[in-house]
């Protein structure tokens, strides 16, 4: 199908979403008001835009702030059917279910954060109230949320990296930008203004500034710098929505990329194209996302020259970010 016949299903898909909104906003379809306060972390693209690095942090954050946050996901491409399922329980320390079941984004979150319950369900409200029951916690971090308007949300983080273009399939937008008059916050990364197409929109939200660093790189079962490969060649290897943002940051570590292998986002590699990668490498080093790395077997991940870039995210406005977030969270 060509671009401009593209744009045909795009306006229909564009209809139903500002129709969808619209019966949310007049009271015709209800949102559900969860028993305890939601901070929704999301993005208007089909793809990535660095949401989960953010949720971990947020959630790191709120903990050094005194809170005890919970996570919940959708659980995207998990085998999943329950109503929830708890990924990490925040004191066994490792997840407690295959990734294969929690989707790759829960994982990885409950990985890194060991003392955060992480619980998925497709209909969110499940696992917030199973979050606010089995755990007690006082905040609940949704991952991937903007667009789950059946859940009621106290704050509305969004992601933007100034690629929002088109309506899906014409372009990658999955809401029109005027959704992001819902916005509380407008968090930018790589990107320093909100583009014109969207000033409109946000002229009601906060906008703060986020940047994705990696200075870390994981082996099997320790780290090194990030500067480790610095002036030498590597092959990377991603299944991620942003693979060009994946070999910007090796780039910025000094990598001399010499191949990228690029698999659909969320992809699990078999063992033949494992070995794939590994024979282009040969004496190289072999570089994959943190999310790929916990799906991959262990006979790949404890290769001597396999590892995994970490990132961490930075937010400029940090203190003002703490403010709205505290306000939130104690004002119910």
């Amino acid at each position: 199908m060509t671009s401009s016949l593209l744009r045909i299903p795009a306006a229909g898909y564009y209809l139903v979403q500002k129709l969808r909104e619209q019966a949310y906003r007049v009271g015709a379809l209800q949102s559900i008001l969860p028993p305890v306060p939601v901070i929704s972390v999301g993005n208007l693209l089909m793809g990535g835009s660095g949401k989960t690095p953010f949720v971990i942090y947020l959630a790191e954050l709120l903990r050094r702030e005194g809170f005890k946050p919970a996570v919940v996901s959708r659980g995207y491409k998990g085998s999943n059917r329950k109503d929830f399922l708890v990924v990490g329980d925040g004191v066994s320390g490792d997840p407690i279910v295959d990734p294969s079941v929690s989707g790759d984004e829960p994982y990885l979150i409950a990985a890194r954060l060991p003392q955060v319950p992480v619980i998925v369900g497709k209909r969110r409200i499940h696992p917030v109230r199973a979050a606010h029951t089995l755990f007690g916690v006082d905040a609940v971090i949704l991952d991937d949320g903007f667009q789950h308007l059946p859940l009621d949300r106290g704050l509305d983080i969004v992601l933007m990296n100034g690629t929002e273009d088109h309506m899906f399939p014409f372009g990658s937008l999955r809401e029109p930008l005027s959704a992001l008059k819902r916005a509380d916050i407008i968090m930018l990364s790589g990107i320093e203004y909100i583009p014109p197409r969207a000033l409109p929109y946000t002229e009601q939200s906060a906008v703060f500034h986020c940047s994705f660093e990696s200075d870390i790189l994981l082996t099997y079962e320790d780290t090194v710098s990030g500067s480790h490969f610095s002036g030498k060649e590597v092959v990377l290897m991603s299944a991620i929505a942003g693979p060009e943002r994946f070999r910007k940051s090796a780039e910025q570590l000094g990598c001399v990329v010499k191949d990228h292998v690029i698999f659909r986002d969320h992809h699990r590699p078999d063992n033949s194209q494992l070995e794939h990668v590994l024979n282009r490498a040969g004496e190289s080093g072999v570089i994959m996302t943190e999310k790929d790395r916990v799906k991959l077997p262990l006979w790949f991940l404890q290769k001597a020259n396999v590892f995994a870039l970490r990132l961490r995210t930075v937010v400029r406005e940090e203190m003002q970010l703490i403010s709205l977030l505290r306000r939130t969270i104690t004002a119910t």
